[in-house]
């Protein structure tokens, strides 16, 4: 009997959650399994030999106890890989008694700056309760807004969750308290791998496909504080159906880490170029675990490989980030300071010395030398996060340049009482791109919903926001265009205005600007 955890996310937070209470789990001596709710889906369907159409969650009535955490996208709306998962759970035959033998947790994550907020957890929590589950602790509502962010809401949440059910003993020889230090297994063992090997990013229902950067070119003029540019991308012929896209899509781009954080992190654990470029194989050491994407990082891969490509050294470092650092401390003094900002009374330390300055993960491996040197490869794929692609509205047409995708992207660099100036991680990565370089993407649909073309619009879009709205008008004046032609043409004036300061007026040659006041 094992608990399960099962996530929606978006870009990997709720992911996140769900691998650190993963770990706590561990710890109480629990068996688990961390799972996405659309990939369980999948899974329970592997196994039924039935040619009928099927409740996709039909077997969350054999589990002794579900954990799950979700966040918001759109307006209001579940994460991708959920909706599979949602659709199921809303059919009208399901009985109202068909989860009473589950115990179940919901929390949900998502920014009370938005209307909706946590709109997709309540949904999901009031579901459960219809359909008889025996809810272990109130909904959790976390919110970034929070001074410690999703904190806020998750500790005393999963405080509850874990003494409900200790005192429920719905699992043999689980424990209550716990060191927060306590050595786990490690997720993922490097075996050696040979150097002969033909390196494997091939893989099945590959998630992500290549885009080729064509264009890099700043749209902000030189002077203006903000450096703002328009990136594009070709698409190869054998990838234009998976990166086919209407007006208001996304493209999700998968970043890397800048060598400026690379060599941070490097020179703090003191890897050699050896040890990073020996090749290995990734093999789990989990059943219920799934090692790092072949496309991705290959297989055989090499550490250094996974540290540019899959380990996020630029996040923000988080308290169950320091739980686990200081699991691995070997030196006392490093231990009582990693210690104290893992603890919840050392709550107001762990925003001075990480959030309030946007310290990054790879700085604090340099911050605490001796235990960060002693770390084993192995120990970094429990310690660091893995890389969030990040979303970014489609700026071009698809029905003028089908064969390409282009963006606009703000570039993210400040400073802060630290020496050097911090950096978005994406919009970095983005803005050092040179033409020919590879970016791995796809197209998420977006949650606009426009109506035809004979309907007048006055879009809002400050900033970079107006990249939709270019996509969406483009498209529109060629829709006139070709009516014209085929004599259906309606009357219509596609008025184009940009309330910005001169200095930040994007594609400036694209739009007429009309000043209506100033």
């Amino acid at each position: 009997m094992s608990l399960l955890i099962l996530y929606g996310s978006e870009t990997g937070t709720a992911q996140d959650v769900g691998e650190s209470l993963r770990r706590e789990a561990l710890m109480r001596n629990l068996t688990v399994r961390l799972i996405s709710m659309d990939e369980y889906d999948l899974h329970v369907s592997k196994f039924l030999i039935t040619v009928m159409v099927i409740l996709k969650f039909q077997s969350l009535p054999n589990e002794k106890a579900a954990l799950l955490v979700c966040s918001t996208t759109g307006q209001g709306e579940m994460p991708p890989n959920m909706r599979s998962f949602w659709r199921s759970m809303l059919r009208k035959s399901i009985p109202n008694d068909f989860l009473t033998n589950t115990h179940a947790a919901v929390l949900g994550l998502g920014d009370s700056s938005y209307q909706k907020f946590n709109f997709a957890g309540k949904r999901l929590f009031r579901r459960l309760e219809q359909l008889g589950a025996r809810m272990l602790t109130q909904l959790g509502l976390a919110d970034d807004q929070h001074e410690i962010g999703i904190d806020g809401a998750l500790i005393p949440w999963k405080e509850a969750v874990w003494m409900r059910l200790y005192e429920e003993k719905i699992f043999e020889n689980m424990k209550l308290e716990v060191d927060p230090t306590t050595v786990i297994p490690s997720k993922f063992i490097l075996e050696p791998a040979s150097i002969s090997e033909n390196l494997n990013f091939h893989e099945e229902d590959q998630e992500y496909r290549l885009l080729t950067a064509e264009e890099n070119r700043r749209v902000t003029a030189d002077d203006h504080f903000q450096d703002t540019r328009l990136v594009r991308f070709s698409v190869d012929d054998k990838d234009s159906h998976f990166f086919s896209y209407n007006p208001g899509d996304v493209l999700m781009v998968w970043p890397y880490n800048n060598d400026e954080s690379m060599q941070i992190a490097i020179d703090a654990l003191q890897y050699s170029d050896d040890l990073l470029d020996r090749p290995v194989h990734i093999r789990t050491n989990d059943r219920y675990l799934n090692p790092p994407p072949k496309w991705l990082v290959g297989d055989p891969t090499t550490l250094r490989s996974c540290l540019r490509r899959l380990l996020d050294l630029q996040t923000i470092p988080r308290r169950t980030f320091f739980e686990v650092f200081a699991s691995l401390a070997v030196d006392e003094f490093e231990k009582r300071r990693l210690l104290e900002l893992a603890s919840p009374q050392g709550l107001d330390d762990l925003l001075a010395y990480a959030n309030r300055v946007r310290r990054t993960t790879a700085e604090t491996f340099r911050d605490f030398p001796v235990t960060s040197k002693s770390i084993s490869p192995e120990r970094l794929f429990d310690l660091l996060k893995t890389i969030r692609p990040r979303a970014f509205s489609i700026a071009s047409s698809p029905v003028v340049q089908g064969n390409s995708i282009e963006l606009l992207v703000a570039k993210v660099q400040y400073k802060s009482r630290l020496s050097d100036p911090r950096r978005g991680l994406c919009s970095t990565f983005l803005s050092r791109l040179k033409p020919g370089d590879k970016v791995f993407s796809k197209i998420r649909p977006g949650t606009f919903k426009f109506p035809p073309v004979e309907v007048p619009l006055i879009c809002i879009g400050p900033g970079t926001g107006v990249a939709p709205f270019r996509s969406l008008l483009i498209s529109r004046e060629r829709s006139v265009v070709l009516k014209s032609n085929n004599r259906q043409y309606h009357s219509i004036e596609i008025q184009k205005c940009v309330f910005l300061p001169v200095h930040s007026l994007l594609w400036l040659q694209k739009l007429e600007i009309r000043r209506l006041f100033s």
